[in-house]
């Protein structure tokens, strides 16, 4: 034997760990460089020269030295890294992907302090929008790929919303549903805890998007809205590695509202009464009779209180993990622990997570393989009286006047005690494991089996003290049970038929079982505060038991997948996949998943291999096809409920008329043809990549109204349909800087949508959603899915006379039919667009006025590195989309009512009638009686509708990276790192509200949500 020795660094001199040291056919590893790039190996005399390989680094061959000196190897970085995707469930270099794909290195976005890690994608990938539209600790924001996916539209007024069509996630190789887990009764925009705020981000290795049908059709119906693979970290060292990384940060409250107080607040409700009550002594009586401004010198209305400042704060917080793990490609082990801790800028909120992570993977040969993941994790969280999305208890005290005393049981201000004082403890516990074994039968013929069982439970207990619930105390508990068992099944054949043909083909089975039960209890009035659970001693008014969302379900599927390749220039494949439900009709219980999908890889072809600057050129296209099941049992075989009194003097049960059984439900079925083309150039150093979509989606399930006549009333019926179509542009690019001190990148990428809808309920051209003062909401055949209808504000009645008269009555313009001298307009009133020109102010006047879904989409991201140091920034934008300033509407409706106890926002800086201007921009406010019946400040008008167009500074991060061999010398740690990150550091919007992201789903600015922080973190990673 001959044995040499030596340390490969590189191209900085830095050493590098686990390189593998091999004969040149990597037939046998003759050893490996350990943390310093050390290494130390014998080789027989016969051999001559040995293979340096890294999968990051260009492989080397050296000859092996002669003498015993000590040798040093420079690897050079690879520019050329094969990229590998997992579609299917199966791994394909990126090369051979005919369906589109985008893959996210967590390592360049894990800086920011997230709670949820979906958080970190925004503005990273085209077609991804990510809207972090609430600031609750631990809650996701909705996320979306390629445009609106549904029509269906939920709910009214300001808490309307889109139906939710999340993507499926992949975690590890096993799907999970991120809607398996909600807060019961408040299913919207904010969901609850799910099992993604169960993995720390620092645990993740990376982030793969699948977009098309062809990369989705696999996964079946759970895949139609997109999927969204997650793979956590896995030990990769020859040498026992600790890894510890801590972040402390800071949350602070962004701007809060400006406030009227005091003395200030009480002259200008005066002010108010007297100039614009119908007389100077009708101005007095009420003046004398509202106490909060008649007795200014009774302690009680002599204050100045600032009410947000009892309900938001700065919060320090803390974001700890530990990993320990080693081994290599046959045997490798990862122990990761963690804990984070983040109170809420709003008081009584906060999230804390304990999580332990743990996977193993033995690799004996070439022919066998076994892994296993036990991942386990535990959530309290509380929301104090609001829920996952809203915190109305705390937006409706903040909003209260200042002449009022601070919150007391004196004060009477329970509102704002509750939000405060109410106990919310809610836990979240899930525990999942899965197991993976493979097995190579014979040469090419492999076959996997993979098992997981995972269990998850939440409890949720809210507590009202009888003080503050009208002397009988309140409480409420929920708990749902969750489990399920998982096994898939998979047969993989890889043949090369010749040295230019090669042909792969795999088939899987795939099965799950599912129960979910959910009880809720509501008390009232237990013995006193300090029994929370029992009976209460009013039983009648005390409800309980189990929720209708009990379910246990079993699906069954089975897909195959085949592909054939020539010379690596061109790729076709297509797959196929069956799935049935317990959950669907007895008469169609499969539904069918095909895709089809072609590459052109022009690089590989003679033509263009002379051409030196290109290195990757290729065109790819495809067409697939997802069905998914909706609709419940009841809504195909009805329910029986309670009916309300007796029947003969007895309680009976009836059928439920609210809507008519349908057996015939149909599956939603998404169409996906997709065109992308890929460009690599000068060394890799410009990438850019295209993408065109046409997405169909038929059948969407609607509830119909039914005639008078019929003992229901309405009915579920698969009559909606749509469209989206759109762009999609990425690019990056590595500047090639003179001084290799130097490095950077730059990446942008941009999305353009369109959606349309080309079918509505009964073959019917339009319909309208929504009432009460608030945006309608116009489903047309041909435009897009949610357009607004509002009233067209055109300026302000300067004089009375400019208010248009009816010449065949002689009256002016009015609101609605009531001819009493308020309605009519005059000076200060808002112009309208009187539509049907018949000079009334109703319903018939609206028109369609805007789009609450974006068209646009996209982000940027720059790095700048130095030597050790490195600067990292991400942007992300949204444009084309109009909203709804409520929170203006709001600021000026609180001037309706002098009277009332609400606070007054200044509005000098507005442009108002009566401000001095000749050309007001708003109304006048102060005409409080006639401000319900005009409502110059109403919801629904375009006076309050604005570009909610923003580009967002996410993040910046700067980090310092110790030189490893002072590190080695010292202390004895391998790597040491320091970063200060900035996040949420400034939005660039022309919309006049508190933060164009903060929206519902359908654009709406909601002053009950929960705003999000601006956090200042930092971070030490270290590892020994």
């Amino acid at each position: 034997m001959r044995k040499f020795h030596g340390v490969i660094v590189d191209e900085n001199g830095d050493p590098i760990s686990d390189i593998t040291i091999a004969t040149t056919n990597n037939a046998k590893a003759y050893g490996y460089t350990g943390l310093n790039g050390k290494f130390s190996v014998s080789v027989p005399v016969n051999i001559k020269t040995v293979t340096i390989r890294h999968l990051n680094y260009v492989t080397r061959t050296i000859t092996v030295p002669t003498d015993e000196k000590e040798i040093k190897i420079v690897m050079k970085s690879r520019t050329d890294v094969i990229e590998e995707v997992v579609v299917g469930y199966v791994g394909r270099k990126k090369e051979t992907l005919t369906g589109s794909a985008i893959v996210i290195k967590m390592d360049d976005i894990k800086d920011a302090p997230a709670a949820n890690f979906t958080d970190l994608l925004q503005g990273r990938a085209a077609g991804l929008n990510v809207q972090l539209n609430t600031g609750t600790p631990g809650m996701a924001g909705s996320i979306n790929i390629r445009g609106v996916n549904t029509a269906n539209i939920v709910g009214e007024g300001p808490d309307a919303y889109v139906t939710s069509t999340s993507p499926l996630f992949v975690i590890d190789g096993v799907p999970i549903e991120n809607t398996d887990n909600f807060e019961y009764g408040f299913q919207t925009q904010g969901t609850g805890i799910s099992p993604l705020a169960m993995i720390p981000p620092d645990d993740i290795e990376s982030v793969t998007i699948l977009k098309d049908a062809q990369a989705t059709s696999l996964y079946g119906a759970q895949g139609a809205y997109g999927v969204i693979l997650v793979t956590t970290k896995r030990g990769n060292s020859q040498i026992p590695m600790i890894s510890y990384t801590s972040r402390y940060f800071l949350n602070t409250v962004p701007r809060l509202r400006d406030v009227i107080g005091g003395k200030g607040e009480r002259d200008l409700r005066i002010y108010s009464i007297l100039n614009n009550d119908l007389s100077y002594l009708n101005g007095l009586k009420l003046i004398h009779n509202t106490p909060m401004l008649a007795d200014s010198i009774n302690p009680y209305y002599n204050n100045a209180t600032n009410w947000q400042s009892y309900f938001y704060g700065n919060t320090f917080n803390t974001n700890q993990n530990l990993n320990i793990s080693g081994g290599n490609q046959n045997f490798n082990y990862k122990l990761a622990p963690g804990y984070s801790k983040e109170y809420g800028i709003i008081a009584n909120t906060g999230f804390t997570r304990y999580n332990l992570n743990s996977n193993m993977q033995f690799r004996p040969n070439n022919k066998f393989l076994i892994s296993a993941y036990v991942n386990g994790g535990l959530v309290r969280n509380s929301l104090g009286s609001g829920n996952a999305y809203q915190q109305k208890g705390v937006a409706s005290s903040a909003n209260t006047s200042s002449l009022l005393p601070s919150p007391s049981i004196f004060a009477g201000s329970y509102d704002a005690l509750l939000a405060t004082a109410m106990e919310s403890d809610n836990k979240t516990g899930n525990l999942s494991t899965n197991i993976n074994i493979e097995y190579e039968i014979l040469k090419g013929l492999r076959f996997s089996t993979t098992g997981q069982y995972a269990y998850n439970i939440q409890h949720q207990d809210k507590f009202t003290p009888e003080l503050l619930n009208a002397g009988s105390n309140l409480l409420y508990v929920f708990r749902s049970n969750n489990n399920s068992i998982y096994n898939r099944n998979l047969l993989r054949y890889s043949k090369d038929l010749s040295p230019k043909h090669n042909i792969s083909a795999y088939a899987f089975h795939e099965m799950r079982i599912a129960n979910n039960i959910s009880e809720a209890m509501r008390i009232i009035g237990t013995g006193n505060d300090h029994i929370q659970s029992g009976i209460g001693y009013s039983s009648t008014k005390s409800t309980g038991g189990t929720l209708e969302n009990q379910s246990e379900s079993r699906s069954l599927s089975y897909a195959a997948a085949f592909t054939y390749q020539y010379d690596n220039k061109y790729i076709v494949e297509g797959s196929y996949r069956m799935d049935g439900s317990s959950l669907r009709s007895i008469e169609k219980p499969w539904t069918i998943n095909p895709s089809v999908g072609l590459r052109w890889n022009i690089h590989r072809e003679n033509f263009v291999k002379e051409i030196d600057w290109l290195n990757e050129a290729s065109i790819r296209t495809s067409l697939g096809r997802n069905i998914v099941p909706v609709g419940t049992r009841y809504d195909a075989f009805g329910r029986y409920s309670l009916i309300q009194g007796t029947y003969n003097g007895d309680p009976a049960i009836s059928l439920n008329l609210a809507t008519l059984p349908n057996t015939n439900l149909l599956p939603v079925t998404n169409t996906t043809f997709n065109l992308g083309t890929d460009i690599s150039m000068f060394n890799n150093r410009f990438n850019f990549v295209y993408e065109f979509y046409y997405k169909q989606t038929d059948d969407e399930l609607v509830n119909v109204p039914l005639t008078d006549v019929n003992g229901f009333s309405a009915i579920k019926l698969n009559t909606q349909a749509m469209v989206n179509i759109g762009n999609e542009f990425s690019f990056s690019y590595r500047p090639n800087f003179k001084n290799t001190n130097w490095r950077g990148s730059i990446n942008f990428n941009v999305a353009i949508n369109n959606d349309y809808l080309t079918r509505l309920a009964n073959d019917s051209r339009q319909e309208m959603l929504g009432a009460g003062g608030y945006t309608n909401i116009l489903k047309r055949l041909g435009r897009n899915t949610t357009s607004n209808v509002l009233y067209h504000y055109r300026g302000v009645y300067l004089t009375d006379e400019d208010v248009p008269v009816n010449p065949a009555t002689g009256l002016r313009y009015r609101v609605g039919t009531n001819t009493g001298a308020d309605n009519f307009f005059r000076a200060g009133d808002p112009i309208f667009t009187d539509l049907n020109k018949d000079y009334i102010l109703d319903e018939r006047d609206l028109v369609i006025a805007g789009n609450s879904q974006p068209k646009i989409v996209g982000g940027f991201s720059i790095t700048l590195q130095y030597q050790q140091w490195s600067l990292l920034s991400n942007f992300s934008y949204l444009m084309k989309r109009d909203v709804i300033n409520s929170a203006l509407a709001d600021r000026f409706k609180n001037y309706y009512n002098p009277g009332a106890s609400t606070s007054l926002v200044p509005i000098d800086m507005y442009n108002y009638y009566g401000n001095g201007s000749s050309n007001p921009d708003f109304p006048y406010p102060f005409d409080f009686r006639r401000a319900t019946i005009v409502d110059a400040f109403r919801h629904n008008s375009t006076l309050f509708q604005e570009d909610g167009s923003y580009l967002k500074f996410n993040t910046m991060t700067m980090s310092y990276n110790f030189k490893k061999e002072l590190l080695r010398r010292i202390w004895n740690i391998s790597s040491a790192r320091l970063s200060l990150t900035a996040n949420n550091i400034y939005t660039f919007s022309r919309y006049s509200g508190p933060d164009p992201e903060l929206m519902t789903s359908l654009g709406y600015d909601s002053s009950n949500g929960y705003p999000r922080a601006r956090t200042f973190s930092f971070g030490l990673d270290i590892q020994f």
